[in-house]
């Protein structure tokens, strides 16, 4: 019920970046294979070979993703490495039209660059399913280039609660039949 009216812009012929290739980032890059987009992917612990396979251009570094790609889909953890390392340095390399998605952790992101991008680029664009703590202020001050769902929207699909529910299922098989310690949280 956000739609305004006015004329968008397509994806296909525009560039996607994959800041994580796992199980979603796979998914996102096959979708958006499918709307003709460019699709490159960084993740340190994929091997270039898998991505590659996928009709993936791996890069070498994230902030050659970012300065490669209009759009950039976030999928990483919030880890101490990861938490407020998506800043104003990465987000100024992106090209013209810059759309960042952020459907992986709000703490990923550095919410004072984001406004600092916001003030410095008139071009840059923020969707997100997981409202920043200054959600109101930034939908405020930059209408129209931030969109924020009401709460996250991950598995919000009866299949996706099903799948979800299976995938634990057969991790906990797994770990007590085979030792597998693939999915485990706490180390």
């Amino acid at each position: 019920n956000l739609y305004n009216g006015l004329s968008g812009s397509e994806l296909r012929g525009k560039t996607l970046g994959i800041h994580a290739y796992g199980n979603v980032g796979k998914y996102v890059a096959m979708i958006a294979k499918g709307f003709g987009m460019k699709v490159y992917g960084f993740d340190p612990f994929v091997a270039a070979e898998i991505m590659q396979k996928d009709g993936i251009e791996p890069v070498s570094s994230v902030a050659e993703l970012y300065s490669k790609c209009q759009y950039v889909s976030l999928h990483i953890p919030a880890t101490k490495d990861t938490k407020g390392s998506i800043n104003f340095d990465l987000l100024s390399k992106m090209p013209e039209g810059a759309t960042l998605v952020n459907t992986a952790r709000k703490e990923v992101i550095d919410e004072a660059s984001l406004v600092k991008v916001f003030e410095a680029r008139k071009d840059f664009h923020y969707v997100t399913d997981i409202a920043p703590d200054n959600a109101q202020a930034l939908a405020e001050q930059f209408a129209g280039r931030i969109y924020c769902t009401p709460k996250k929207m991950g598995a919000q699909t009866e299949e996706a609660n099903i799948n979800a529910g299976l995938a634990a299922a057969r991790q906990i098989v797994n770990f007590f039949e085979k030792g597998d310690v693939k999915f485990q949280v706490n180390k």
